[in-house]
């Protein structure tokens, strides 16, 4: 068979901002069809590491891989085409436009020019809307919107850009229980339909290891795990300890019978 390139690789990735280094050699391959949860505490470079697999810091040459291209090789356009990121929408100001029309601004890497729609660009802006759930905002403004639906909004325009790479930074932080449910159901649809890579950073340990197929743990901007979520659950609670430095416990939920973890009482 012949060889077929991860669709997206870091090789001794090191990132620095001015004196401080953030990354430090992470090296991690992602195939096509993947679902990934990064975790590690606060400042621990998760947020730079899909920043910079997005191509929105500058990295070295021969560090990020997209398809086997290096990332330095690819025009904008191109990256926008295979990748896609979803930032945390209450950190960004809003523009005066209604849902559908931003939505309609990931549709921009296809577009000529004058970047005129057309009935392709309105049906596929449609399906984005559907798949995560907020087809029935798309007159809305966004000004109107609760940080829930923002979220799945941003969610829509990334979807819209029809990339097979999809990078989350948080996107359940700050939302209630009911819109948390929501984007994950989201993500599943758009895993399922369109088989996208997904890269998420979260704070929920439990979210990681039920809904990813994969665990990526950075400290200290070194890279401390990667692997399955199998592997790393075989692990639990002790490597959630040695990430977060402080005890975990294993409980059980009664109605369900699912085991989770619940940080325990520091000394």
């Amino acid at each position: 068979m012949p060889f077929t390139p991860p669709i997206i690789q870091t090789k001794n990735l090191s990132f620095s901002y001015k004196e401080k280094t953030v990354l430090n050699n992470i090296s991690v391959s992602i195939s096509s069809g993947e679902t990934w949860a990064v975790i590690g505490k606060n400042g621990a470079g998760k947020s730079t590491l899909i920043k910079c697999m997005a191509g929105l810091l500058p990295v070295q040459k021969e560090s990020v891989f997209i398809n086997g291209t290096d990332i330095t090789r690819l025009k904008p356009r191109e990256l926008a085409r295979v990748i896609a990121y979803v930032p945390q929408a209450a950190t960004l100001g809003l523009a005066p436009y209604t849902v559908f029309d931003f939505v309609m601004l990931g549709r921009f890497p296809y577009q000529g020019v004058m970047a005129i729609p057309n009935q392709d660009d309105e049906r596929i802006v449609l399906e984005a809307l559907r798949l995560a759930d907020v087809e029935n905002l798309g007159s809305r403004h966004l000004t109107t919107l609760s940080g829930g639906e923002m979220q799945r909004v941003f969610l829509a325009g990334a979807v819209a850009q029809q990339s097979k790479i999809l990078l989350l930074d948080e996107p359940s932080t700050f939302l209630d229980p009911l819109h948390q449910v929501l984007m994950r159901k989201s993500l599943d649809r758009i895993h399922n339909e369109y088989g996208t890579v997904i890269l998420t950073i979260t704070h929920d340990a439990n979210s990681a290891i039920s809904q990813f197929g994969n665990i990526l743990a950075l400290n200290n901007g070194c890279l401390f795990f990667s692997g399955t979520t199998i592997d790393f659950k075989a692990r639990c609670p002790s490597v959630l300890e040695e990430i977060f430095s402080i005890p975990f416990e294993q409980a059980q939920c009664v109605s369900s019978k699912r085991s989770i973890v619940v940080p325990g009482e520091m000394a």
